[in-house]
């Protein structure tokens, strides 16, 4: 049977999920009240179906803008890199059925073009992409994509549901 909503990946914790680092959720009420009406949600997040834990300690990206380390932010010797690195290298090419995604802001994994990169504990960007973020896009380049903070922009909101229902329709076809 065929599905008369599009799929569309989401950060979990917009969902009100509590799975951030700290215990909480960051729920966003547009997706919650207006998008979970027009979409139905694959919920997301790369820590912790990578087998980090909640709580945690707080990471950043660190180290390079091009291919920035997973580091804590108040203990340096906490390096998650390469368990986010084998996590990227499987799971965006399980999401090849979405039509979209909604990230979460600032994030170092789900980040799309708001996350801070640091080099020498001073923050050198605040454009960078999370690393799962960046994964996805490059494994899916014509996935349509939205950040959190993005939604409260009514064109940008707007322009993203037109584009999810194009892509919807090319991929019932």
């Amino acid at each position: 049977m065929k599905n008369d909503k599009p799929l569309v990946g989401v950060s979990r914790c917009l969902l009100g999920d509590a799975v951030r680092y700290d215990g909480r959720s960051k729920s966003n009420t547009i997706v919650l009240e207006k998008l979970s009406q027009l979409f139905e949600f694959i919920p997301v997040c790369p820590e912790i179906e990578a087998g980090l834990s909640v709580p945690r300690p707080p990471v950043q990206l660190t180290g390079s803008i091009k291919n920035p380390k997973l580091i804590g932010r108040d203990n340096p010797a906490i390096d998650v890199t390469n368990i986010m690195q084998r996590y990227c290298n499987t799971r965006p090419a399980e999401l090849d059925h979405l039509s979209g995604f909604i990230f979460k802001s600032r994030s170092p994994s789900c980040g799309l073009n708001s996350t801070p990169v640091f080099i020498n504990k001073v923050c050198v960007t605040e454009t960078s992409r999370g690393l799962f973020a960046k994964s996805l896009c490059e494994k899916h380049p014509d996935l349509v994509v939205i950040e959190d903070t993005e939604l409260e922009d009514k064109n940008l909101l707007e322009k993203f549901i037109q584009l999810i229902s194009v892509s919807h329709q090319g991929n019932s076809d």
